[in-house]
């Protein structure tokens, strides 16, 4: 279990999702932290009787406030920047900070409110991903033993319990995170193929458009190229020979295509019998020896056309680059249409 974790330790990718589902954990943990002063309020009310209920009732107005001004943050800023699991982490601790200090005063290894430990763990259980999940389990034992030791009453046998059953939420805590991140890329991955060819579907494809174009304004402009492909009469294969034959010819076309390809180099199908290469770092010359390639080698499997784009040269977004490489590919079928007449 263990080896399966350190698999899935590292932060997920974001992609939407996944930050609009942080999003709304972190409005969900302000919720939280509303409840829980309510409940702890009344608990101090109830025991008046007890020693420093002023000072529990004041963290828990710390508390809310802290609550309330999560609430007003930018949330979709924060979830989108490299300082969001930081975040995350900063507001954990200052729960467990205050938890800790409302335990202390309560009797400390004596105070029912412990438990509340608990909650912050299972909070981060139920959001975080696993390496976060277990800084929380780890700041959570250095808070109990710190508000055990602070509020008195603590022996090392209740000391070693308590921060025992701790520990076994933390792992448990850590596996079911890990449990969804699997999930979550899983069904990334399947939202992002084409289940017939095994290659990237037109999303998936998309989005791995957008992140090579980032990379070319950050690497100050490094080439990259697009190409398109059509099959020429795919129709009358289907109309033929039945479409279980066209999907076959998709995927012997699949085949072919990623088979002439780089390791870098992203191959889709946007749909129908249409499919597109990316090739990083290709520039106009790279661009058309590699069309070449292809187009022989489709040769021996299919007629296709093919058009080319190459960045920054016919456009600088996706849009501008498909453009221009369906353009191309439609004045090549032209001229074939033009030389059989």
């Amino acid at each position: 279990m263990f080896l399966q974790m350190a698999r899935w330790w590292a932060t997920p990718e974001p992609d939407e999702s996944f930050l609009q589902f942080r999003e709304r954990s972190l409005r969900d943990g302000a919720w939280l932290t509303y409840v829980v002063a309510l409940v702890v309020a009344g608990y101090a009310v109830a025991t008046w009787h007890k020693p420093h209920r002023e000072t529990v009732l004041l963290l828990l107005a710390v508390a809310v406030f802290g609550g309330f001004v999560i609430s007003r943050l930018p949330a979709a800023a924060i979830m989108r920047s490299r300082w969001r699991e930081p975040f995350f982490l900063a507001w954990t601790a200052l729960d467990v900070v205050l938890i800790g200090l409302v335990v202390a005063a309560d009797g400390g290894d004596w105070s029912p409110l412990r438990a509340t430990f608990f909650l912050t763990l299972f909070f981060a259980a139920l959001s975080y991903p696993p390496a976060s999940v277990a800084a929380t389990g780890v700041l959570c034992i250095a808070g109990y033993a710190g508000a055990a030791l602070l509020g008195g009453h603590a022996t090392g046998e209740t000391l070693g319990m308590f921060a025992a059953l701790l520990a076994v939420g933390t792992v448990m805590g850590v596996s079911q995170a890990v449990n969804r991140e699997r999930q979550r890329r899983e069904l990334q991955t399947i939202s992002r193929s084409d289940p017939l060819t095994d290659t990237l579907n037109r999303r998936g494809f998309t989005e791995r458009f957008q992140a090579e174009l980032s990379d070319h304004m950050r690497h100050d402009g490094r080439p990259l190229g697009l190409i398109v492909i059509d099959l020429d009469d795919f129709k009358r294969v289907n109309d033929t020979n039945g479409h279980a034959a066209g999907d076959d010819l998709l995927c012997e076309v699949a085949r072919t295509l990623a088979a002439d390809l780089r390791p870098s180099d992203v191959l889709g199908r946007l749909g129908g019998d249409e499919f597109a290469v990316l090739l990083p770092e290709a520039g106009p010359g790279e661009l058309r020896a590699a069309a070449e390639r292809l187009e022989q080698r489709l040769a021996r499997v299919a007629k296709a056309s093919i058009g080319l784009a190459a960045l920054p040269a016919d456009g600088l977004t996706a849009e501008e680059l498909h453009r221009a490489a369906d353009a191309d590919l439609y004045r090549v079928k032209e001229r074939r249409v033009a030389a059989t007449v």
